[in-house]
C-alpha cells in the first residue's frame, strides 16, 4: 500500500516507520495537511516535547500497580483469532499496543504526536518478526478517516485520549466506526468527580461553578503555551457518551479506587502489592465504586 510520511515539528526529513494511509489506499497529502492544521496544537507540542522521557515519567510503583489493573481488564477481550486486527489509540510510546503485538495480534498504533510514534517505532525491532504486523499512524482520534470502517476486533484508548482530545463525542463515534460489529472498545477518561478538591483548595467559586457546568479543565504543564483543555466525565456521562455513539456498555469501573497513589510506599512490599491488587479488583465489581477513582475505564461492545 502506498505510504505518506509525516515529519514531526522541528525535524527534517522523513520519520522511518510512520505510515499514514488513506481509506482507499491512495496517497492522500490533503488529509495530512488537514490533520496537522486541525490537531490540538498545544497538546501535540507537550507530547512531542516529553516523548523521549515519557516512559520514565510513569516508572514508579503506582504505575506498575495501575498497569497490572489495566492489563487485567484488557486480557479477557484479546481476540482468539490471530488474524484479527487491533488498534491502540493515543498510543503514546506504545505500551499497550506492544503487548498486543507480543500476543501475536496485528496492531495499528495511532497518536497525534509524531514524536510519540517515533518512540514506538524505535521499540519495534526488539519484537523480531512480530514487528511486521505493526502499522504506525500519526492521526488525531477525532478524525480517523485514514482508517477504513469495521476493521478492528479490539480498540484500546488508554491514557485518557478521550479527555485530551478536542471533541470526545466525535472521537467516540470514530471508535464506533473503525470497530467491527461485535468488537470491543476499552477506553479511559478523567473522572469529573475526582477534581472537586482542586477547585475547593483554590477557593475560586466561579472556577468551581464553571467546572461543574462544563466538566472542562486544563492540563497544567509549566509552559502555558503547552496547556490544553481536558474534558472530564462522571461515570454516568461516560456511559451515555458510548451508548449514544452506538455501543453497548459492558462494564464501567475506576482506577484506582483505593488511594494507592497517596500511599504508594506500601507497594514496595510485594505481598502487600498483591493484596491491594486483589482488593482493588474486588472493589471494581461494584460499579458505583468508580465514583471515587481518579480515572474511569469503560468497556463497550459495538452492537451487531
Amino acid at each position: 500500500m502506498p505510504e505518506l510520511w509525516i515529519r514531526p515539528a522541528g525535524h527534517a526529513g522523513q520519520v522511518p516507520g510512520v505510515r499514514v494511509h488513506s481509506a482507499n489506499g491512495k496517497l492522500d497529502r490533503a488529509y495530512a495537511m488537514k490533520h496537522r492544521r486541525s490537531s490540538n496544537d498545544a497538546s501535540r507540542r507537550y507530547h512531542d516535547r516529553v516523548a523521549r522521557r515519557y516512559d520514565g515519567i510513569y516508572d514508579d510503583p503506582y504505575w506498575e500497580f495501575h498497569d497490572r489493573l489495566t492489563w487485567q481488564a484488557i486480557r479477557p477481550y484479546l481476540p482468539s483469532d490471530t488474524q484479527a486486527e487491533c488498534c491502540d489509540l493515543g498510543c503514546g510510546t506504545g505500551k499497550w499496543g506492544l503487548k498486543l503485538l507480543k500476543s501475536g495480534l496485528a496492531t495499528t498504533f495511532v497518536d497525534h504526536s509524531a514524536a510519540m510514534i517515533e518512540q514506538t517505532r524505535a521499540k519495534l525491532p526488539a519484537l523480531g518478526a512480530k514487528a511486521r504486523r505493526a502499522t504506525l499512524l500519526v492521526a488525531d482520534i477525532v478524525d480517523l478517516s485514514a482508517i477504513e470502517p469495521n476493521r478492528f476486533e479490539l480498540v484500546l484508548a488508554m491514557g485518557d485520549p478521550l479527555s485530551i482530545c478536542t471533541d470526545p463525542p466525535r472521537a467516540a463515534r470514530e471508535m464506533w466506526r473503525i470497530c467491527k460489529p461485535g468488537g470491543i472498545v476499552i477506553a479511559t477518561a478523567d473522572n469529573k468527580l475526582a477534581a472537586f478538591d482542586y477547585y475547593m483548595e483554590k477557593g475560586d467559586m466561579e472556577a468551581l461553578e464553571s467546572f461543574l457546568k462544563t466538566g472542562k479543565t486544563r492540563w497544567l504543564t509549566a509552559d502555558e503555551g503547552e496547556r490544553f483543555e481536558l474534558t472530564t466525565f462522571t461515570p454516568a456521562e461516560l456511559h451515555r457518551l458510548f451508548e449514544r455513539s452506538g455501543f453497548e456498555v459492558v462494564k464501567l469501573t475506576g482506577k484506582t479506587i483505593l488511594p494507592v497513589r497517596e500511599f504508594k510506599h506500601l507497594l514496595s512490599d510485594k505481598s502487600v502489592f498483591e493484596r491491594l491488587l486483589r482488593a482493588e479488583i474486588d472493589l471494581a465489581k461494584d460499579s458505583t465504586a468508580a465514583a471515587r477513582a481518579g480515572h474511569l475505564e469503560i468497556t463497550a461492545r459495538k452492537r451487531t
